[in-house]
């Protein structure tokens, strides 16, 4: 018997035998052929499966105003605002200078602290200065509490006014020693605060700003400065655009601050500090007053009777003026109902402000337009006649401007209320801790009819006979 084997090779196959048997019936000799084939076997393309790709996270870095102001020059003014100055460092035990105030002699004239380390011995005893611009300056010692006592504290002075004893008053907040610390104002007086994360087994933020124990935290830069309100500027001055950067902020609310970044470089809102305590967000959870009234979600504000300072927040009586609170008050929120009345309540600042201009000094070199707006672009100023008067409607006319009585001590609450006596509990929340957001007679009438305010109130009814706000 003859075996023939054929053979093919041909790489990248497998081979498998098949076997071909030809026989013939009866016959001994029948002859048997193997022949190997070929088969291919067909190679499986792997299916790849899509990855996934996750943007790299960003990480904001603040970069600096004098990097802003190289691109924006024409915002330099902003250097002479009160944001800019809300906390100044004191460098090399030396005097702050202040565009338009003065503080000259007064670290050798403050004294009767309740502070660990007593009265200051000249400005190397002073860590940081607060304001400069429109009320008051306070002082910050080097453990980081601010001082406290008998004169601590001095109203605004004139730039080359020499500071004495005499202007001096007093600011007491605690008697107990080193009772009041900078931390809860850290959030609104500089860029890039994060609280000192206390809580057990929160890392976040284990340091001091300078290790001043006082300080309660950390932030980038001192004053509220251009990446405050526009965010941190790192990935805009790679390639500015409209797109990194933010224009008008919208408030953050806890969930940001709970985050492993702390909020740290995303802009703040407006709303978020020219509020009341009723709305501030503290550390470690971040809910306001208002929100456990209320629910969570929202910056609404209520005016207490008793505020930060020991007297009303948003009205006249407010002694930290209510530009602080104008948020609050533009808003008008019922503190019965938490529900914001406002016809204003959607403007934001720079509906009406420069905020790269200086209002209080809107007379000096490069403020003149602080106000993009006046009241009168928007409203008529026509004054109601007074029963038994020729000359009411006249006189308000000509002697009356609209934030006399509409914003008495800056308070932005522009809406009056007639009715009803100073004290009438309608002017408050049932519960009586709350104002209800409006001017009464005795906020707007007072400042020219002292003694018979209310009289004349009850008297005339309605300001103005064709608007209001």
């Amino acid at each position: 018997m003859n075996l023939i084997h054929f053979r093919t090779t041909r790489k990248a196959l497998v081979f498998a035998s098949m076997l071909v048997m030809l026989s013939a019936c009866g016959d001994d000799d029948t002859e048997v052929i193997i022949v190997e084939v070929p088969v291919e076997t067909p190679i499986e393309t792997p299916v790849e499966t899509p990855v996934e790709t996750v943007p790299e996270e960003v990480v904001l870095e603040y970069i600096g105003t004098e990097k802003c102001l190289a691109c924006h020059s024409d915002k330099k003014s902003f250097l002479e605002t009160g944001h800019n100055m809300m906390l100044t460092e004191v460098v090399n035990d030396e005097e702050p200078l202040y565009p338009f105030t003065s503080v000259n002699g007064a670290a050798d004239v403050i004294e009767g602290l309740f502070n660990t380390l007593g009265d200051p011995d000249g400005w190397k005893d002073v860590g940081y200065v607060l304001g400069g611009t429109i009320t008051a300056n306070l002082f910050i010692d080097k453990n980081g509490y601010i001082m406290n006592g008998q004169k601590a504290v001095m109203f605004l002075k004139p730039k080359g006014t020499q500071i004495t004893s005499e202007m001096m008053m007093p600011y007491i907040r605690s008697t107990e020693p080193d009772g009041h610390p900078y931390g809860p104002c850290g959030r609104c007086h500089t860029t890039g605060w994060k609280a000192y994360t206390s809580a057990s087994g929160d890392e976040r933020n284990l340091h001091m700003q300078n290790d001043l124990d006082g300080m309660q935290g950390t932030f980038a830069m001192t004053g509220i400065q251009c990446e405050s309100c526009h965010g941190a500027g790192s990935e805009h001055i790679k390639g500015p655009s409209k797109h990194n950067i933010v224009k008008i902020a919208e408030a953050r609310i806890a969930e940001d601050f709970l985050a492993e970044d702390m909020a740290n470089g995303k802009a703040v809102s407006c709303v978020e500090c020219h509020t009341t305590e009723d709305a501030r967000r503290l550390y470690p959870d971040y809910v306001t007053e208002y929100e456990h009234a209320f629910g969570e979600g929202t910056m609404n504000s209520r005016l207490p009777v008793v505020g930060e300072f020991g007297q009303p927040e948003g009205r006249k009586d407010d002694v930290s003026g209510g530009g602080r609170h104008a948020a609050a008050t533009l808003k008008r929120v019922d503190p019965n109902t938490g529900v914001a009345m406002g016809k204003k309540k959607g403007f934001t600042c720079s509906t009406c402000h420069n905020p790269h201009q200086s209002a209080v000094n809107h007379d000096k070199a490069g403020h003149e337009n602080a106000m993009v707006r006046q009241c009168t672009d928007c409203h008529t100023k026509g004054f109601a006649d007074v029963q038994g008067s020729d000359i009411a409607s006249a006189a308000h006319e000509f002697v009356a401007e609209c934030t006399d009585c509409h914003m008495p001590n800056n308070s932005h609450l522009l809406k009056i209320d007639l009715e009803g006596a100073k004290d009438d509990p309608r002017h408050f929340s049932a519960d009586g801790e709350f104002q209800m957001p409006w001017l009464r007679a005795w906020d707007s009438c007072s400042g020219c009819h002292a003694e018979d305010y209310d009289a004349r109130a009850q008297k005339i009814g309605k300001i103005h006979k064709d608007v209001g706000f």
